[in-house]
């Protein structure tokens, strides 16, 4: 596959390059360019999915698409509270259609995330390349507000410590909590490694992560240019936040 310059901010392309390699292979939720047949083979494999901008960034656009017993579709966006139902798949792809306006979108299996008082959440890594190695700067959890589907502070989101979510909304043991840092930690740096050739002047990264119930961790996007301000910045404790801006002075 050659790939253009155009193209590397893609998330279809950053998965089909991490695809490629079996180290960051098994850390990627089944992913589609969204069109009519893979919408359907999505959507009867899996009870809730997400539609994503390809080039989309701070969540806007996104999508949630949620199955219901007697085969009707549930449609949400992150820019509003309001569900729409569709009591069949054609009718649901006449408004994607209309929704997506001809852009490139991809479609993804949705991860069951949430926690113990079921909000919805996601991981935040940022890495920084220090003297020609990927180094991680910090990692925070991102909390959803009650009912969203996105967990960006733009929205309405929090973040906490990586230490509260394990410990008071997910209820790890400390054993579970080493297991579970162990594998961010090979998914982070890895996806770093495998990415950076395409970016080969940037020095940072931030990696969006999943966690499920199964404790299995799952990669959702690599952000070309992370925001610090709405993630680490925003944290009581600013350990993290001050870790990352002297490695930012440091990185090359």
């Amino acid at each position: 596959m050659s790939i253009g310059r155009r193209q590397i901010k893609s998330k279809a392309v950053m998965f089909y390059v991490l695809q490629c390699h079996p180290e960051t292979k098994i850390f990627l939720p089944p992913t589609e360019i969204l069109e009519y047949h893979t919408l359907g083979k999505m959507t009867k494999a899996y009870k809730k999915i997400y539609v994503k901008p390809d080039q989309g960034s701070k969540s806007n656009g996104i999508i949630r698409i949620e199955k219901k017993e007697n085969g009707s579709f549930l449609l949400r966006t992150s820019e509003s509270e309001t569900i729409e139902e569709f009591r069949n798949f054609h009718k649901l792809w006449s408004r994607l259609k209309d929704m997506t306006s001809n852009s490139r979108y991809i479609v993804q299996k949705g991860i069951e995330n949430a926690t113990i008082d079921q909000r919805n959440f996601d991981i935040r890594a940022h890495v920084l390349r220090v003297n020609g190695e990927w180094t991680i700067g910090g990692i925070c959890c991102r909390l959803g507000a009650p009912g969203n589907i996105v967990t960006t502070s733009l929205i309405g989101g929090k973040p906490i410590t990586l230490e509260t979510l394990f410990a008071e909304l997910l209820h790890y043991s400390e054993e579970d909590q080493q297991q579970v840092l162990e594998n961010l930690h090979h998914c982070i740096l890895n996806t770093a490694r495998k990415i950076s050739p395409l970016f080969p002047k940037n020095k940072e990264f931030g990696i969006d992560i999943g966690l499920d119930g199964n404790k299995q961790v799952w990669l959702y996007e690599v952000n070309t240019a992370p925001l610090i301000r709405a993630n680490f910045r925003l944290l009581a404790d600013k350990t993290l936040y001050q870790r990352i801006m002297r490695l930012k002075q440091m990185a090359e």
